[in-house]
């Protein structure tokens, strides 16, 4: 089921310690904390369970900090919070206003996943962004919600072409999705994978719009970007769909929008979800099975018991590996509503890509769970093949 997330009626404030959250300042030059936009009561009684203008919107885009410790994404400086001294004698008293920014030692950064700046920084907030033009969402995305998704596009003998596969936007040049949209079984069906959509919301229109409270919100034009070289996985086992995982080099440089952006990669310190954890698939419905959607969707699913999945799946004859998960397992509410290839998402302060849709037993069958490449288990190898 889709999380409901905090109505305005029911507001928990977080109590933090000073002492790890970063002062910030906000677009309009007032000092706060870095916090949950939960958590601060200014800005969520302001935009509140309602549709955002593009002016709000960017004031909220420009809003967003780094520094929080706790609490839900978007991360925002809020001008509620104030530093705090501690006297001598160990109590906390509310400071004066500063007069001046303290220094706040930088993180370090990550080298080995960084690979020389190919990938984006999640700690700078270069990916795993997603606002989107409600605080509260539905089964239907915001127009501008999860701006990684990708759509894979092909040709077939005829000259016809078709969108049939999902993937993620990694970097300026790099979609990651499955091996088996780029080889073997989508290819026999739907033809030459040629080139890779971005920024789409409804694949039935040219220009995408909403009409929100009588007013007409538009996107930009989604892009159409050939491809430049298809990566799969080279232990890929079509048979056993293990190593299902692929990179798609673009033949340019993509420019970031509102509706363009890159998803985060797993970091060293990256905690995997554990069974029970809620993490978030996206797509067009567009699986070789699944039924199919006009636009966006996304969808919470439970991450499924690893030795559960590995025993469930054994009486079809297919093993579960370290290198894969499972999530779902709800009646029609699985990875169908999404793409193969598409993104398994959780939230750790930013969007971090934690699965590729890979495999199920059909689809939305009853206790019966989607399988995903685990994409920790392959970041040597994406960082192996990334190049400039």
């Amino acid at each position: 089921m889709i999380l409901r997330l905090l109505s305005v009626g029911f507001l928990v404030l977080l109590v933090t310690d000073s002492s790890v959250q970063q002062e910030c300042k906000t677009p309009t030059n007032k000092r706060g904390l870095c916090v949950s936009f939960y958590d601060c009561p200014s800005m969520l009684s302001y935009f509140g369970d309602r549709i955002l203008t593009w002016e709000e919107r960017d004031f909220l885009r420009r809003s967003v900090c780094t520094g929080a410790t706790s609490g839900r994404q978007p991360y925002v400086c809020c001008p509620d919070r104030r530093m705090e001294n501690k006297d001598a004698a160990g109590s906390t008293t509310s400071a004066p206003v500063l007069t001046s920014v303290p220094v706040v030692e930088a993180k370090p950064v990550d080298k080995e996943n960084r690979v020389g700046g190919l990938l984006p920084d999640p700690s700078k907030n270069e990916c795993g962004i997603s606002i989107g033009m409600r605080i509260y969402g539905g089964e239907d995305a915001d127009i501008d919600e999860f701006p990684w998704l990708a759509m894979l596009q092909y040709e077939n003998h005829r000259g016809e072409r078709k969108f049939s596969c999902g993937g993620s936007l990694i970097n300026n040049r790099y979609v990651l999705s499955a091996a088996h949209c780029v080889v073997g079984e989508v290819e026999k069906k739907e033809g030459n994978l040629v080139s890779v959509r971005l920024g789409e919301y409804d694949t039935t229109t040219d220009i995408d719009c909403i009409t929100l409270d009588g007013e007409q919100i538009c996107a930009d034009p989604p892009i159409d970007v050939p491809v430049e070289e298809k990566v799969a996985h080279p232990e890929y086992n079509e048979k056993s769909m293990q190593n299902d995982i692929a990179l798609l080099r673009l033949d340019r440089d993509i420019q970031r929008t509102d509706f363009i952006q890159p998803v985060c990669l797993p970091t060293t310190n990256f905690k995997s979800s554990l069974a029970g954890d809620v993490n978030f698939v996206t797509g067009f419905g567009r699986t070789l099975q699944g039924s199919r959607s006009a636009i966006k969707q996304k969808l919470g699913i439970k991450v499924y018991d690893q030795e559960r999945c590995r025993t469930k799946f054994a009486t079809k004859k297919a093993e579960i590996t370290p290198k894969q998960l499972c999530a779902g397992g709800d009646f029609a509410k699985d990875s169908c509503h999404g793409d193969s290839g598409g993104p398994l998402m959780k939230l750790q302060k930013v969007w971090t890509l934690e699965g590729v849709v890979s495999y199920g037993n059909r689809c939305g069958l009853e206790d019966w769970p989607g399988v995903y490449t685990r994409v920790q288990e392959y970041m040597n190898w994406i960082r192996d093949q990334v190049r400039h």
